[in-house]
C-alpha cells in the first residue's frame, strides 16, 4: 500500500473455514471509503474458471460434449475450415487470437461500452487465427468469450443469469457474479504508475469481456469457491480432474486453471488483471487451503502485485494451519 495501492483483501480458508480475513486501506480514495471484506471488486481473468465450471456442468447433464465444435452452438463464428472445440478453447489451443479486438495504432481496446455478440464475432471472424488448433498453448480471451456465447445458446438465458442461478444462490456466494447485475456494482479501480499520483480507472463494461473477465467478486467469496469447486460442489470428481488435467505439450494449464508448484507444493491457481484491479487465487489440494488476494489497482509498480502479497501469506497460511 505504500506503493500507491489504495485496497487489499486477502482471506484463507481451510475446508470450508474461513480461518484468516482481512481488508487494508480504502476502496475510494476521494470518500476515504474503508476497504472491507465485503468490498466488491473487478476479478478478471479469474472469471475463466467459473466459465469452464459452466461448460463442465453442462457437459456433466448432456447438453454438449467437450468435443464438440463450437460452432455448433455459436453458428455465426467461422472457424476457417478448422476444428476447434471447446476442449480446446478451454485449454487455450485453439488457435484464437488472444482478444476479439483487434488494435491498430493508438486506438483504446472498445471495452468501455456495451457491445453486441454480433460485434464481437464479427470482429473475431476478420482475424486470422494465430496457429493450427491443438498444436499450440496461447491464452485467448475471445475463446472463453465464445463459451459464453455458447452456454447462452445452450441454456436460452444470459450468461450472467447461469452463473447467478447456478452457483451463487447455491453456493451462497453473494458478492459474486457478473459486474453490474444481480445488485453489484461496477466498481471503479486505479492504476498507479511510476513517479505519478495514483489515477481513478474507468470500469470496463462487462459486455466486453464477459465470460473470459466480466465477474465482480471479494477474496472471501474465491477462497470459499476454490474450495467448494475442488470437492464435489460444483463439478463431479470427474469433471474436476478435467480441469485441473494439462494436455500434453502445453505446460500446466488444465480447463480454466493452472496446476503449478506454489512454494514446494501442487497448488490449483488463476490470476486476474483488468484495468483497476488485480486478483490472484491459490488452492493447496494437498492441504485443503485456499488463499485470495485482490487489489484495487493495476497497473501497479514492477514488484508489487497480487502474487507478492499472497506468497508470504500462503506460506504463513502451510506453516500453521
Amino acid at each position: 500500500m505504500a506503493k500507491g495501492v489504495p485496497a487489499v483483501q486477502i482471506v484463507v480458508s481451510k475446508g470450508d473455514r474461513v480461518i484468516y480475513s482481512e481488508a487494508f486501506g480504502v476502496t475510494d480514495i476521494q470518500s476515504a471509503t474503508r476497504a472491507t471484506s465485503r468490498s466488491v471488486m473487478q476479478i478478471g481473468s479469474v472469471t475463466k474458471q467459473f466459465t469452464a465450471a459452466a461448460i463442465l456442468r453442462l457437459s456433466e447433464r448432456g447438453a454438449l460434449s467437450l468435443d464438440d465444435r463450437i460452432e455448433k452452438f455459436v453458428p455465426e463464428f467461422n472457424p476457417r475450415g478448422e476444428t476447434i472445440t471447446l476442449r480446446q478453447i478451454l485449454s487455450h489451443t485453439s488457435g484464437l487470437p488472444r482478444d476479439w479486438f483487434k488494435l491498430t495504432g493508438h486506438t483504446l481496446p472498445p471495452l468501455f461500452s456495451q457491445v453486441t455478440r454480433e460485434e464481437v464475432i464479427t470482429s473475431l471472424n476478420a482475424q486470422p487465427l494465430a496457429f493450427k488448433p491443438g498444436t499450440v498453448f496461447n491464452y485467448s480471451n475471445a475463446g472463453y468469450q465464445l463459451l459464453g456465447y455458447a452456454i447462452e445458446s445452450i441454456t436460452g438465458i444470459p450468461y450472467a443469469d447461469f452463473i447467478h442461478d447456478e452457483f451463487v444462490l447455491p453456493l451462497g456466494l453473494l458478492d459474486t457474479g457478473v459486474c453490474g447485475t444481480s445488485n453489484l456494482p461496477r466498481p471503479e479501480g486505479y492504476a498507479v504508475y511510476p513517479q505519478e499520483p495514483v489515477v481513478r480507472v474507468a470500469a470496463v463494461h462487462p459486455s466486453g469481456l464477459m465470460s473470459s473477465g466480466s465477474l465482480c467478486s471479494t477474496a472471501w467469496d474465491l477462497a470459499r469457491w476454490s474450495h467448494l469447486l475442488a470437492t464435489g460442489n460444483v463439478v463431479s470428481p470427474a469433471s474436476y480432474a478435467e480441469m485441473t488435467t494439462s494436455p500434453s505439450l502445453f505446460g500446466t494449464y488444465g480447463l480454466g486453471l493452472e496446476v503449478k508448484s506454489v512454494l514446494g507444493h501442487k497448488a490449483v491457481a488463476h490470476d486476474g488483471a483488468i484495468d483497476g484491479y488485480q486478483s490472484y487465487v491459490v488452492y493447496f489440494p494437498e492441504r485443503d487451503v485456499s488463499v485470495a488476494v485482490l487489489l484495487n489497482a493495476f497497473p501497479v509498480l514492477y514488484g508489487f502485485e497480487a502474487e507478492v502479497v499472497l506468497l508470504p501469506v500462503a506460506k504463513a497460511a502451510l506453516d500453521t494451519l
